[in-house]
């Protein structure tokens, strides 16, 4: 495993380097935006990357965060959090796989997640940052309403 953006990266993600340059050009391309989030959509007919869509989207955020003691099992502490998170997220669709394969990252915080075969890996990190889980939770639920998409 490596380190990159405070994050342990493990070698299973190198399989998302096939998509760092995919040959465009035989693709039909197409941008939407909804309200905090554009998409944009890469799709063809042959090969065996038919579809790329990437996510681009502000997560506002403004909740409590609560804190529970390990031994009580009480709230230990409430912790206001409100910001913007702001995520991008990859999802490629190949004739040979049965499901997605997602890329979560976030200009701010770095690799976040990723999907493959429906198996979900999140990043292990040295520092937690108050409300990022929070705001992926919902991140997904708008992900889904847009596009029917599970992330």
């Amino acid at each position: 495993m490596r380190e990159e953006h405070g994050v342990l990266i493990d070698e299973r993600i190198k399989i998302f380097q096939q998509f760092f340059n995919p040959p465009l050009s035989r693709f039909k391309y197409k941008s939407q935006t909804f309200h905090s989030m554009t998409v944009q959509t890469w799709t063809r007919q042959t090969g065996d990357l038919r579809q790329i869509h990437i996510f681009r989207c502000a997560i506002p955020l403004d909740t409590i965060i609560e804190s529970t003691d390990l031994e009580t099992g009480r709230v230990a502490d409430r912790t206001p959090v409100k910001g913007t998170f702001y995520f991008n997220i990859y999802v490629f669709n190949k004739q040979s796989s049965r499901r997605n394969m997602i890329y979560i990252t976030s200009p701010d915080l770095g690799f976040q997640s990723f999907c493959i075969d429906g198996k979900y890996d999140e990043s292990v990190r040295e520092t937690i940052v108050l409300g990022a889980y929070e705001a992926q939770e919902k991140l997904k639920k708008k992900v889904f309403e847009i596009s029917g998409i599970h992330i």
